[in-house]
């Protein structure tokens, strides 16, 4: 007879629970914000800062010498479906920047002194990028440069 009691209780208990209107609302809600959050949108993609979720590429920096700047990394599918190289010319004069993405032609891109250009790339597999820049005239380069997968 006690086993009958306790079953019952339990039951009894658990209706009151799910028929609590306070639980309703939670789950409305929830179906709601799930149906109104909107997809996560790049405002601004020229700008340098790395979003949590990004997979830094190349950290934020700056860079100042008249050596050419050189860096590879590998892009990866799990990490995203886009990339974004950034760079922001702070020189005196224009800069070039070559990029290389696996065995495609390199992308000769020209940043006119106190500009910046953000290049996408679109990830579709395990992929290798150069990114070259330098100085046509010897002028000693001032950049800031970051690149990110997300």
């Amino acid at each position: 007879m006690s086993l009958n009691i306790i079953l019952g209780a339990g039951l009894a208990f658990s209706i009151l629970i799910s028929a609590h209107p306070a639980s309703a609302v939670r789950l409305e809600d929830r179906v709601k914000d799930a149906f109104t959050t909107p997809p996560i949108t790049v405002e601004n993609s020229n700008d340098p800062i790395i979003n949590p979720m990004d997979i830094q590429l190349i950290r934020p920096f700056n860079y100042s010498s008249y050596n050419a700047y050189e860096k590879s990394f590998t892009l990866d599918p799990d990490n995203g479906e886009d990339a974004d190289v950034w760079i922001q010319n702070n020189s005196t004069n224009t800069i070039y920047a070559k990029l290389t993405v696996g065995n495609l032609s390199p992308i000769d891109i020209p940043i006119k002194k106190g500009t910046q250009k953000t290049t996408r790339i679109g990830v579709i597999g395990t992929t290798n990028v150069k990114v070259y820049i330098y100085s046509s005239t010897g002028h000693k380069m001032d950049m800031n440069i970051s690149a990110r997968q997300f």
